[in-house]
């Protein structure tokens, strides 16, 4: 009898398990769309610049897209397609994307125009000026890689060549930025009048990247644009580092920046101690290593010969066949390394 009543007991526990399984498991299903709205409680909207043609891996499975005209979904990736703006969605998450042809995916091109002058309108100087922002910050503001990916926007994402244009003169550190014949030591682009409206100029008139004006080194007028100093120190300082406007101008027997890090002769250096966003030198130049491969090393610098521009060495050719003197390896100065690849793709 005991046994008997015992066997009953549990079987009646059993069923009373099963039946609350089968009460949750029913709860779940019928209210998951209450359940997903609490889980996705804590959960932001995001910004996603792309240049058009330009991927970006979100790695899920699960996205949907406003609009496909703009901006689609493949394998966990978005694709722009066309400029504009779209939404794309999943479970929880948010994703306003941007898409525009101003700029383009990295990479390298040998045969870019030269910026015309007056070529961007305010809002698009101020459209670069926020997509610039945005891919340090992605990078790593006060980061390596945030002055790696200033360096790799002017040089591989912007669809112009800048000509080179020799500072006029040095400028005090305190209490000026730009030099208004030439030199540029603000964040963003300088595209567009809205960038010059408050420069006095002591020499000739202000004008932003590829407007012509005076040169006093070569007594000219010329399409303003970036020194090899002033190409370093613009990236820098858009990545958050204020190295003061100390580039050496077209003054023999100088060496731009080389306080800044532990300087390396190059019969002295490894090429394994060498990481982008080091500096590499010679007298009265500087450039910065923005791709590193394993064949190759590539140099992004604005240069009297052919202007803002990336020279590409075998790594062999840079350390015992090239003209760089040295190298500025960069850890203590920058700290942080940041979210950087040694090659943008």
């Amino acid at each position: 009898m005991y046994n008997v009543s015992m066997r009953l007991s549990n079987g009646f526990k059993m069923f009373l398990i099963l039946a609350t399984l089968l009460t949750v498991t029913y709860y779940l299903a019928s209210h998951r769309d209450i359940i997903d709205a609490d889980a996705c409680e804590l959960e932001r909207s995001y910004e996603i610049y792309l240049a058009k043609g330009e991927t970006y891996d979100l790695q899920r499975d699960d996205l949907t897209s406003e609009d496909e005209t703009i901006a689609i979904c493949e394998e966990g990736k978005i694709i722009g397609i066309s400029s504009g703006e779209t939404t794309i969605s999943t479970a929880c998450d948010t994703y306003t994307v941007k898409v525009s042809d101003l700029y383009t995916a990295p990479g390298i091109d040998m045969n870019k125009e030269y910026l015309p002058e007056e070529r961007y309108t305010i809002e698009e100087n101020r459209y670069l000026d926020d997509v610039l922002a945005y891919l340090i910050d992605q990078a790593g503001y006060q980061s390596r890689a945030g002055a790696i990916e200033a360096a790799r926007f002017l040089t591989l994402r912007f669809p112009y060549k800048l000509h080179y244009f020799y500072e006029n003169g040095r400028m005090e550190r305190e209490g000026m930025e730009v030099d208004g014949e030439g030199r540029y030591y603000h964040t963003g682009l300088y595209l567009s009048s809205a960038k010059y409206a408050g420069i006095s100029a002591s020499m000739a008139k202000t004008g932003a990247w590829g407007t012509k004006i005076y040169e006093y080194s070569t007594d000219q007028y010329t399409p303003n644009g970036l020194d090899c100093s002033g190409f370093i120190t613009w990236a820098l300082y858009n990545a958050g580092y204020d190295c003061g406007d100390i580039g050496a101008g077209p003054v023999p027997d100088t060496y731009d920046l080389t306080d800044l890090g532990k300087l390396v002769t190059i019969d002295e250096v490894k090429i394994e101690d060498l990481k982008c966003g080091d500096l590499t030198g010679l007298d009265g130049h500087i450039g910065m290593i923005i791709g590193i491969d394993e064949e190759k090393i590539y140099i992004g610098e604005a240069y009297w010969v052919n202007d803002l521009q990336v020279r590409i060495y075998e790594k062999e050719e840079f350390l015992e066949k090239s003209e760089w003197e040295y190298v500025i390896l960069m850890d203590e100065y920058y700290k942080e390394e940041g979210n950087y690849t040694p090659m943008w793709s």
